[in-house]
């Protein structure tokens, strides 16, 4: 399953609570990360109907990017917590992130003030972040989760730019956070590969 993250002070009471309650309503670590994935994808939809009604839905957007990060915590937390975590269970975990990540990327692409191609251009770009990742770790490499464009920086710019959308409206400013993405998913494969070529040299 994902790794667990600490979480300073409260927020980490506050996250070690919502995982002793999804335990107790019998949450499996796999049906978290379907969570997740699910609060993923919706994030696209929400993201893809901006030009609708671009305040509902900016908000709605940036509430399910924040809920699909929480369960991408929780999911790996309640492995740890019921002795559930599973070589499947990592399969699970890494399978919806991945699947979860395209949509909602390619979904903000498709926003209002947003690009279609710098979306799908993005979502490739995370896609390798992950790839060279779980590429490195079998041959040999530990897992490496660094780099200045992972996953978690990759959704809070998403649930920034979403609640700027909503409350104070910036033109452009979708498209703006793809490139950033874009950009610094770059880095962040070279950063990945030139630590890989470090440890298996």
């Amino acid at each position: 399953m994902s790794e667990r993250r600490s979480v300073p002070g409260r927020r980490w009471k506050i996250t070690e609570l919502c995982v002793d309650f999804l335990i107790a309503i019998k949450v499996s670590p796999n049906i978290a990360s379907l969570i997740g994935m699910f609060f993923g994808i919706i994030s696209g939809f929400f993201f893809f109907m901006t030009s609708k009604n671009p305040k509902i839905f900016w908000i709605l957007g940036a509430i399910s990017v924040f809920l699909r990060s929480a369960f991408n915590i929780f999911d790996g937390m309640i492995a740890e917590k019921t002795g559930k975590a599973s070589s499947w269970g990592g399969f699970v975990n890494d399978f919806t992130d991945r699947l979860a990540d395209v949509v909602m990327i390619v979904g903000f692409g498709y926003a209002i003030y947003s690009s279609k191609i710098i979306g799908f251009l993005a979502a490739i770009g995370a896609l390798l972040t992950a790839t060279v990742r779980t590429t490195g770790k079998a041959y040999g490499a530990k897992m490496n989760y660094k780099g200045i464009m992972s996953k978690p920086i990759r959704m809070y710019l998403i649930i920034f730019s979403s609640l700027i959308m909503t409350f104070y409206p910036v033109k452009n400013l979708p498209f703006y956070t793809l490139y950033l993405i874009l950009i610094g998913t770059i880095i962040t494969i070279i950063q990945r590969i030139w630590i890989i070529k470090q440890e298996l040299s």
